[in-house]
């Protein structure tokens, strides 16, 4: 375990190191990936999504406690967004989309409202799935 001082919460070395290194196996959503790493990270994701239909909600807090002051989150999520996309059949294809939350917090428990956006807009896009039918229960 790393020592309390180093994170907010307990945490093992080679967890931490995930999160934090560049290219670490947890690291999808740093600042700090370029264009072109986002897209190996991400690209799958709107491949898989037009494959079968699907789409994703790119949902991002403007007021995150856990990503750094000088991110400008909006970059980020529309860069994220575009890495997701960048393997569909056509650039009209989009299976991700940004959605931010500007006053929220990491788990949208100060903003007023926020949750309530945030839980608006996955039912929005729930409802706009394509009717499928369930395998017959065996």
């Amino acid at each position: 375990m790393m020592p309390r001082s180093a994170f907010w919460a307990p945490i093992t070395a080679s967890r931490f190191l995930s999160l934090q290194d560049v290219g670490g196996d947890d690291d999808f959503f740093s600042s700090d990936l370029n264009r072109e790493e986002m897209e190996d990270k991400l690209g799958h994701i709107g491949k898989v999504g037009e494959e079968y239909g699907l789409n994703v909600l790119v949902a991002f807090s403007g007021d995150d406690e856990y990503v750094p002051e000088f991110v400008d989150k909006e970059q980020l999520v529309d860069k994220m967004c575009f890495a997701m996309n960048s393997q569909c059949s056509s650039s009209s294809v989009k299976v991700a989309r940004p959605f931010m939350i500007p006053t929220g917090n990491h788990n949208l428990s100060k903003g007023e409202g926020d949750a309530e956006r945030f839980v608006e807009a996955v039912g929005e896009m729930l409802s706009n799935l394509p009717k499928q039918s369930l395998p017959a229960e065996q």
